[in-house]
């Protein structure tokens, strides 16, 4: 038998107590998840989702329903105030929340982008500008 001293008093303690959380687990009924989970801003989109294949690099403003990318209750703290900062891939996906989020910081963004995503680059130019800062859009050289 282990010796009682309180580290071994605690070590049984805890035991007990995932010993009672196992039991309740396995007596929960089990639910379905029904939907999107929702959680944020604003409701999130839920299946079916149209059918939509692109060939890669894909163009974000033909997508449905669109990418969500402006974090619209999250405030910038001026860490990249008067910066600026090159992004290649902004015009779309994770490329296009950074430039928002660096103009956010305060940064003024250059967006680089490959040929025939001008669209997609001009609506990032466009958030950025419409966070106050700078934003730029060019074509990447083949």
């Amino acid at each position: 038998m282990p010796e009682n001293t309180p580290e071994n008093e605690l070590l049984i303690k805890r035991q007990q107590i995932q010993e009672q959380v196992r039991a309740a687990d396995k007596a929960r009924p089990k639910l379905e998840m029904q939907g999107a989970m929702q959680a944020g801003a604003r409701p999130y989109p839920e299946p079916p989702f149209s059918k939509l294949d692109q060939n890669k690099p894909g163009i974000e403003y033909k997508l449905s329903p669109e990418p969500y990318y402006d974090a619209p209750y999250w405030k910038g703290s001026g860490k990249l105030q008067d910066k600026a900062a090159i992004i290649t891939g902004g015009d779309s996906g994770i490329g296009r929340a950074v430039a928002i989020l660096f103009a956010r910081e305060g940064a003024d963004v250059a967006i680089l982008h490959m040929e025939g995503e001008e669209e997609d680059a001009a609506a990032t130019a466009d958030a950025v500008k419409g966070e106050g800062r700078n934003g730029l859009d060019a074509a990447e050289p083949k």
